[in-house]
């Protein structure tokens, strides 16, 4: 591989002019109208089969076309590269979006534990479809930091997008989150950040936008209250009684009031619970568990890195009522999955519903367990360790609930012990 350059002045015709008190200068013309930029720039680029590849750009002075020269070049590799792997093809947003499909953005692949490219959630695929509704075929070299603000913009009006399945108008859908925004305006970021390192855009259109607002996030801060636990926890045994809940008319926005016989509690949800509870382990982790994973005998779970989100192998530890629960499943000390199913919301929402709990995620029960480790004097540190978080403050700012009273109380203990002792070293009297 070899790259030539040159730099050339191209044609101008110079003119002879009166400058005052007899002085004479001359004036670069080309045709009717001044040259601006009289000095080319040209590249060639000749791979190892001898195809040529050129690109040329315009410069006032020669010192500026000589002062670009390296950043030119790289530039030039950029294009060849991308040449070789289709993207030259790439003109709309659309099109630009697929090609993202079947390289960075493609299913992760896995070594040894850690994923070396590609991406494992599946959110990203939701994100790019929205994206391709805002934009379409946009041709992508128009592309500009104002395009992000215009998708927050869009994206706030579209609403709740579940509300979409049910045909409701955007005017009648539940308000979408900033939060939620946030996520699709870094997919987008991202889409437009990739596409300036690989010369389809001119500029860069994300540098100075502030359409991403993190400030403007409300952290959730809801935990699990000990009542809450033991009711909760109750729920999960299997009988099957009558049940009076509150029902909404779909497309009405009304409720009534339905009673039903319904099977409550499943072998595996009560297992399910007291993992996030006590463990600390995602919905996904939970899933993906496998028997040979638990160490019943040390007491101790281990969460391989590809079933992480950050891909780091990790140990957490088991309670002695987790340890109770796991060995009373029906498919315990087999092999394979320990719960052998892909989803359990249904089952879920109902235990819910039973216990009588209102606004409750269930990631809120792995900030419950966070949250009660600093409570009882765990640091820090080790909270974001057993949490599989690679910086503390993931920890400190959206898993430390201060909404937990016992924290605050806890704070409340330290302080007047503190001060207790500093009031036991005052002397009597004040000299």
């Amino acid at each position: 591989m070899r790259i030539y350059h040159s730099i050339f002045e191209r044609g101008k015709v110079k003119k002879r002019i009166k400058a005052g008190a007899g002085k004479v200068k001359d004036r670069e013309k080309a045709g009717a109208g001044k040259v601006k930029n009289a000095w080319t720039l040209r590249l060639i680029h000749i791979d190892e089969c001898g195809r040529k590849i050129s690109k040329t750009w315009q410069y006032p002075t020669r010192n500026a076309a000589n002062d670009d020269l390296d950043a030119r070049k790289k530039e030039l590799l950029m294009f060849v590269d991308s040449k070789d792997r289709g993207v030259s093809d790439v003109k709309t947003f659309r099109e630009w979006v697929e090609f993202a499909k079947k390289t960075f953005y493609k299913p992760a692949v896995f070594a040894e534990g850690r994923k070396v490219e590609g991406v494992k959630a599946p959110s990203i695929q939701i994100w790019l479809r929205q994206l391709v509704e805002c934009f379409g075929d946009k041709p992508l070299a128009r592309f500009t930091r104002r395009d992000l603000d215009y998708f927050k913009g869009w994206r706030l009006k579209q609403g709740n997008l579940t509300d979409k399945s049910r045909k409701l108008k955007p005017e009648d859908r539940q308000p979408v989150k900033l939060s939620t925004v946030n996520r699709g305006l870094v997919v987008l970021r991202h889409l437009l950040v990739e596409a300036y390192e690989m010369s389809l855009i001119a500029n860069d259109p994300v540098r100075g936008s502030k359409a991403i607002d993190r400030d403007a996030e409300s952290a959730r801060t809801r935990t699990l209250s000990d009542a809450e636990e033991i009711r909760l926890l109750a729920t999960c045994v299997v009988s099957v009684k009558p049940v009076t809940f509150k029902r909404k008319t779909r497309g009405l926005g009304k409720t009534k009031e339905v009673t039903q016989t319904i099977r409550t509690g499943t072998p595996h949800l009560k297992a399910i619970i007291l993992l996030a509870l006590d463990s600390g382990l995602r919905r996904g982790e939970i899933l993906s568990l496998d028997w040979k994973d638990v160490d019943f005998e040390n007491r101790l779970i281990k969460i391989l890195g590809t079933h992480t989100k950050t891909q780091k192998t990790r140990l957490v530890p088991m309670t002695e009522r987790t340890r109770t629960e796991l060995r009373n499943l029906p498919n315990f000390a087999t092999d394979g999955k320990v719960f052998p199913f892909t989803t359990f919301q249904k089952s879920w929402r109902t235990a819910l519903k039973l216990a009588d709990i209102h606004g409750m995620h269930f990631h809120d029960l792995r900030r419950t367990f966070i949250t009660r480790l600093q409570a009882n004097g765990v640091t820090i540190r080790i909270a974001a360790e057993l949490a599989g978080h690679e910086r503390i403050e993931t920890t400190s700012r959206i898993y430390t609930s201060l909404d937990d009273t016992a924290i605050i109380h806890d704070a409340a203990k330290r302080i007047n012990a503190a001060n207790e002792a500093r009031m036991n070293h005052w002397p009597d009297t004040l000299e």
